[in-house]
């Protein structure tokens, strides 16, 4: 990609120009090499709004991509093969363009003297920080394919945990949808002959089909106004959400619902302890976990509780108290913390309670399924049944006066 770069050279000249490379540090050293004393600007050069640059989750490399790459590269890794070789090698095979991009500038950074978690800083939105964090510490403890394995494990488990999640609430999404494809079919395709009908013969509407036409014709005439109020309140909601006085008050409301609170906490312990279950086996230090845990928790309340937690563990009050008195973490994980302190096998207590919550969030979204599912065909039922009966009734009184 180009840069346009501004520099001051021995000479006390000022150049300007562009130069075409992977990445920003990349035309840094490039231009220092070439005799710039001083870089004074560099930025990237954009030449329009792509697909790829608003909407980068639709062509970024995918956790799935990743994890495999990951594999892969530990392989290669202990069977004794260099970084950079490696590097090459997966490049070369790899049919993702996404993925083979990201790879290349991987082995230009390292080529350039970087080590491979220096060289994953400069791609944060393709590994996460826990991730590079991982590969850090085992690079440094020299049992990189390791660390592979465990950041790969980790992607993969959280992939599984958002996809079950997902799948629980397409279902819902799903019938509503049918549901609302249906009833637009029946009052605009077969209500307005009928209603026609009912007119040309002076039949006597009962109060369901006046309901009715009343409701559709209202909605059709005023269809571009309710369509403008629809999207005005869905941008006005997404940009109070991103108040953090509003998110907080919404957080804090979603914890106020039992078979959410159970979801929304059991998930966030379950990435807790997997994180840093991971993260304690790769060496890093308590504090240090905590930061990542902070950054990566989505609940506002939560990540307080969190942030309240790093805080007490850095003046030396250990973990399990401060979890005890922050009063969002559930009493099981508080003891078992405080068991895993003192035997000071915490990773292993921390993996087992990951298991236990992964699998409690999968009964409670059980739960919310079994009682969205009932509700649902209830909702659907009866404005179908409204409808037909709107339609279907004065047919009734239509050949009973014929009769």
């Amino acid at each position: 990609m180009p840069y346009k770069y501004t520099a001051y050279t021995a000479d006390r000249k000022i150049i300007q120009g562009t130069i075409d490379v992977t990445s920003e540090s990349l035309a840094e050293g490039a231009l220092y090499r070439a005799g710039a004393q001083q870089v004074l600007s560099l930025e990237e050069v954009v030449p329009g709004q792509s697909l790829q640059k608003l909407i980068p989750s639709l062509f970024g490399v995918r956790s799935r991509d990743l994890i495999d790459f990951s594999g892969e590269l530990a392989t290669l890794v202990e069977s004794g093969i260099s970084i950079l070789t490696a590097l090459q090698l997966l490049g070369g095979q790899s049919a993702k363009r996404s993925l083979k991009k990201t790879i290349a500038a991987l082995v230009e950074e390292v080529q350039g003297g970087d080590p491979l978690s220096g060289a994953m800083d400069r791609h944060p939105g393709t590994f996460p920080e826990t991730y590079r964090r991982v590969i850090k510490a085992s690079e440094q403890t020299g049992n990189l394919e390791v660390g592979l394995r465990q950041a790969a494990d980790h992607i993969e488990k959280q992939d599984i945990a958002r996809q079950k999640i997902i799948r629980a609430m397409s279902y819902p999404a799903f019938v509503l949808l049918m549901a609302a494809g249906v009833s637009i079919m029946l009052i605009t395709i077969a209500l307005p002959p009928l209603v026609a009908l009912f007119e040309s013969l002076g039949a006597h509407l009962p109060w369901m089909t006046r309901l009715l036409i009343t409701v559709t014709g209202f909605i059709l005439d005023q269809r571009f106004v309710i369509l403008t109020v629809i999207i005005v309140v869905i941008v006005a909601a997404v940009l109070l959400l991103r108040l953090p006085a509003v998110r907080l008050a919404r957080d804090r409301a979603l914890l106020h619902l039992p078979v959410l609170r159970a979801i929304i906490v059991g998930r966030a312990m379950q990435q807790f302890c997997q994180t840093s279950a991971m993260l304690v086996r790769a060496g890093l230090h308590l504090p240090m976990i905590m930061d990542i845990v902070i950054e990566t928790s989505r609940n506002l309340v939560i990540r307080r509780a969190f942030s309240d937690v790093r805080d007490k563990l850095l003046q030396g009050e250990g973990l399990s108290r401060p979890m005890s008195e922050a009063g969002v973490f559930p009493p099981l994980l508080v003891e078992m913390v405080v068991i895993g302190e003192k035997t000071g096998a915490l990773d292993n207590t921390l993996a087992t309670l990951a298991d236990y919550y992964e699998k409690k969030v999968d009964r409670n979204l059980d739960i919310i399924i079994s009682l969205i599912e009932p509700a649902l065909t209830v909702i659907v039922g009866a404005v179908v049944i409204f409808i037909a009966l709107s339609m279907i009734t004065p047919l009734y009184s239509i050949l009973r006066s014929i009769n």
